[in-house]
């Protein structure tokens, strides 16, 4: 019996050089894949550390802004210091609680820090005095891109007075800042009479116990005598923009609403 026996067969050299294009372009593939997961995640690493930088800088304003006005922590004891809150002398700016200037990129505001100024261990009953250390706020130092807080100051007519200082991780810029006030005035003086008798204070037309839009106690002016005592809620508006410096695609905008909690209070004027 023979034996036939093949001649052995390799690849022809288009074979070879088609198998390897092919394996070039699976590779290459592969490897633009893995380039842009790895782009994608050190893209989302900086946007994260940014969000996180900038959400620490806007808390340490809300905490502090929403104290403004504070005078005493015990109105039933001190009420004194709340009808004569040197906070609230908006007369005088050196005392003026709550601010805004520069355009809006920077709030001034003050409250007391210290109820026992005299260290005799009993909160005074009067209104305290304003140190140096109770007049605060935030501004935008646009030429560094930086937050600055103020720790001290002699006067709140301005944002250029007093001792200011960075509150900005050194990665990050900021772009962007604008304090916005708003507030809504409430008629005091008509909520607390009932000259009828029926149950409901004078500005509840609606009898529902609120002060409902069109009510006179909804709105409260001090345009003459006599004018009523009035109550102001306020609010701030906080914007704040900013960006890596290494890296300026890497942006993030964060804007928050802060509930002044010291309602701002002004006696009735015969």
């Amino acid at each position: 019996m023979s034996i036939i026996r093949k001649p052995q067969a390799g690849v022809t050299l288009i074979e070879l050089l088609i198998g390897m294009l092919v394996g070039i372009i699976v590779v290459a593939g592969g490897m633009s894949v893995y380039v842009t997961s790895v782009r994608g995640q050190s893209e989302n690493i900086k946007l994260v550390r940014l969000n996180q930088d900038m959400r620490a800088m806007m808390d340490t304003m809300e905490r502090d802004i929403r104290r403004a006005g504070f005078v005493t922590s015990d109105p039933a004891t001190h009420f004194a210091s709340l009808q004569g809150n040197p906070f609230f002398d908006s007369a005088d700016p050196n005392f003026a609680e709550l601010a805004v200037y520069n355009g809006g990129s920077c709030i001034v505001y003050a409250y007391n820090r210290d109820e026992d100024p005299d260290n005799d261990g009993v909160p005074d009953e009067t209104p305290p005095a304003v140190d140096s250390n109770e007049r605060l706020g935030f501004r935008l130092n646009g030429d560094a891109g930086e937050l600055e807080m103020r720790s001290s100051g002699d006067t709140n007519e301005d944002c250029d007075d007093g001792e200011w200082e960075s509150v900005t991780e050194p990665e990050v810029e900021i772009t962007g800042l604008r304090f916005t006030l708003t507030s809504k005035a409430l008629n005091v003086s008509s909520m607390i009479v009932d000259d009828d008798g029926d149950g409901f204070f004078n500005g509840d037309d609606n009898h529902n116990f609120t002060c409902d839009a069109g009510e006179a106690c909804n709105t409260c002016t001090r345009d003459g005598s006599p004018d009523p005592a009035c109550l102001y809620v306020r609010y701030v508006t906080i914007k704040l923009e900013g960006q890596l410096r290494d890296d300026n695609d890497v942006k993030q905008t964060i804007t928050e609403q802060v509930r002044i909690r010291n309602d701002k209070f002004l006696d009735a004027i015969p």
